[in-house]
């Protein structure tokens, strides 16, 4: 990157981290220090080297808002229980004032096992910066800790499953969101949280989920993200796992001009299972990146993750995916596979499965396939009358659907979702 280029994108991260300082709940003066220290990476980063931020400061800091849309649940979410059945469903979604609201507008009616936390113990980073005691936060993470609201923190009791469901809608352009989720689970408690965001103009989304798992937990956290080819996804999940704790975390997206997700994960004193699947649709001129982190503290730990990529068009697909394995993490179970379908001469996948153990008593595998499709596939196919272009749907479908399939039954309702099965681009959802 030369002189000049770095100096348009520092000025681009002051003129945004004053314009968010002017937001009701903003720090002047802590923006002006953060200005002073931050940087924003550039592709001379190895973390970085394939991912180019241009869509994300394409954006005029000036002319940012929050405003929103209603997501478009569908009928079955609109008449979700509000928590006298079992097991409780509660749809909320984010207004243009920062609130998180029912799918008619209405607050919140809490079901039994969700607790609001107050708003003097939510803080941004609190959980990510335990995970991550030394070195920056992702970008995604920083810019959400020094975006005011909207923060949602939530304490969870009692083994009876609850299913929250978020919705983000954006359809003006130059919106800036950044919504700070904050859940403590206590021993035992099982949470099924679903993400909904859509974008159809140009903004930037940056999501981010903290998690404490007390002893016997169970979360299970689902991610579908649609983007049009001018917005940018920056969302991150940071979870701390005590023993016996389990974390599943399937994220499906598609569409964006950037996506940067980046789940860390540590299990303090292993006895944990982690699962981790993911699915990034990269078509047009999409640059889809997921870099994931998996740290395991103690002994006894699994992890089972699996990352799948289509990439056609110029879509450009990264996965980097990081498992550190140190000496007190005996007996450590954990597996990594990449598997990557390349449909285009112009598309490119880069995919780094990256394992880094000391222990010497462990069952650890990973491994990285790009392919295309079949010739004899697609013969076979034809040969039953069905056309190519039909046949190469049919298998692009049965690829995703292997991720898919991970997803809780109702997610799979969401039109957007649907729209990625059914065309080769998917339809506006």
């Amino acid at each position: 990157m030369s002189n000049a280029t770095q100096s348009r994108s520092q000025l681009w991260l002051e003129t945004l981290l004053q314009a968010l300082a002017q937001r009701p709940g903003g720090d002047a003066a802590g923006q002006q220090a953060s200005a002073r220290d931050w940087r924003l990476p550039t592709r001379r980063s190895e973390a970085w080297r394939f991912t180019d931020l241009h869509c994300l400061t394409r954006l005029d800091p000036t002319r940012l808002h929050t405003r929103t849309a209603s997501p478009r649940w569908p009928e079955a979410f609109r008449q979700a229980s509000s928590g006298q059945e079992s097991p409780a469903r509660l749809c909320l979604q984010l207004d243009s004032s920062g609130h998180w609201l029912g799918p008619q507008g209405e607050p919140p009616p809490w079901p039994r096992g969700l607790m609001p936390l107050p708003s003097g113990n939510i803080t941004p980073g609190q959980v990510a910066r335990t995970l991550m005691p030394s070195g920056p936060l992702p970008l995604g993470a920083a810019l959400n800790g020094v975006t005011p609201g909207p923060s949602l923190g939530l304490q969870v009791s009692g083994p009876d499953p609850v299913h929250l469901d978020l919705g983000i809608r954006v359809e003006q352009s130059q919106a800036w969101l950044a919504p700070h989720v904050l859940l403590v689970l206590e021993p035992g408690a099982r949470l099924c949280l679903s993400w909904h965001v859509a974008a159809t103009a140009r903004a930037a989304v940056a999501p981010m989920v903290e998690a404490r798992l007390g002893p016997g937990a169970q979360l299970e956290e689902a991610a579908m993200t649609w983007g049009c080819p001018e917005a940018a996804f920056l969302g991150g999940s940071f979870v701390h796992q005590s023993p016996r704790s389990v974390y599943r975390r399937t994220s499906v997206t598609w569409g964006w001009g950037l996506s940067r997700d980046e789940p860390f994960i540590r299990q303090r004193q292993g006895q944990a299972e982690t699962h981790l699947h993911s699915l990034a649709v990269a078509r047009g001129q999409s640059l889809l990146d997921t870099h994931s982190t998996v740290y395991f503290d103690g002994p006894a730990g699994q992890l089972q993750q699996r990352h799948q990529a289509l990439a056609d068009d110029r879509g450009h697909s990264v996965f980097n995916g990081r498992v550190v394995v140190p000496r007190a993490a005996q007996e450590t179970d954990a597996s990594q596979l990449s598997r990557n379908l390349l449909l285009s001469t112009k598309a490119r996948i880069d995919t780094k499965p990256q394992l880094e153990i000391v222990a010497d008593n462990v069952q650890c595998t990973h491994g990285a396939t790009v392919s295309c499709l079949q010739d004899d596939e697609l013969f076979y196919l034809q040969s039953r009358g069905i056309g190519r272009d039909q046949a190469s749907r049919l298998l692009q479908r049965g690829f995703c659907e292997e991720i898919l399939q991970r997803l809780p039954q109702a997610a799979l309702s969401w039109p957007p979702l649907r729209s990625l099965l059914e065309t080769p681009t998917p339809d506006q959802p």
